[in-house]
């Protein structure tokens, strides 16, 4: 793999063996064996490669299919999703109204994944929008501090940060004109959790 990618990025730059050895210090015999795979550099000589095309060390040796280290496969967006108008609650248990509307999203996230649209802009302060959709996990349960989608005494749902205490859920939004709502004891079987926020999307 090394001797394909050095003569692919010495093509690609239109360099020849003679010129890029006068410009590393090295001998044109030395790249011809490398780009015959007859031969490898020394790690030293690997870096001098490495920082004259701009690549990783990983890239040249073919261990890495992405030129620089710090770059990472997108995800295959390959799996649709619905898209939910509301979610309330009734006698049996959640219910969702749809819209005609799917979004994709990767294949590889768990669970019962769907898409809300978001409403209001009670959660402005964290960059959230009326239209943004949020993409979340169906469950019940979430950790003190996480976003979720809430139902409240069976209204319908709203997306809020949730910090969790002993005998009180507090229902936190972001923009400073909407106070805390805080339900402590027997009201605190008012919320519901809906599920979790993992993604926020906006369309521009």
């Amino acid at each position: 793999m090394f001797s394909d990618r050095l003569k692919q990025l010495r093509n690609k730059k239109n360099i020849p063996q003679a010129e890029l050895a006068d410009m590393l210090g090295l001998t044109q015999q030395a790249i011809g064996r490398w780009e015959k795979n007859k031969a490898t550099p020394d790690y030293d000589t690997l870096k001098k490669l490495s920082t004259f095309f701009n690549v990783s060390t990983d890239y040249l040796l073919g261990n890495s299919d992405f030129p620089l280290s710090n770059e990472i496969p997108l995800p295959v967006e390959n799996k649709k999703i619905p898209v939910i108008g509301t979610v309330t609650c009734g006698p049996g248990g959640l219910a969702y109204q749809y819209i005609d509307d799917y979004v994709y999203i990767d294949s590889s996230l768990s669970g019962d994944i769907r898409a809300l649209h978001c409403k209001g802009d009670s959660m402005a302060g964290m960059g959230i929008f009326e239209g943004d959709t949020a993409i979340i996990r169906i469950q019940d349960t979430i950790e003190n501090g996480e976003l979720a989608v809430i139902v409240i005494n069976g209204d319908e749902g709203t997306l809020k940060r949730v910090r969790l205490q002993e005998n009180v859920i507090v229902l936190e939004a972001s923009n400073p004109a909407y106070p805390p709502r805080i339900f402590a004891g027997k009201e605190m079987k008012l919320v519901k959790i809906v599920g979790k926020v993992i993604e926020i999307r906006r369309k521009f």
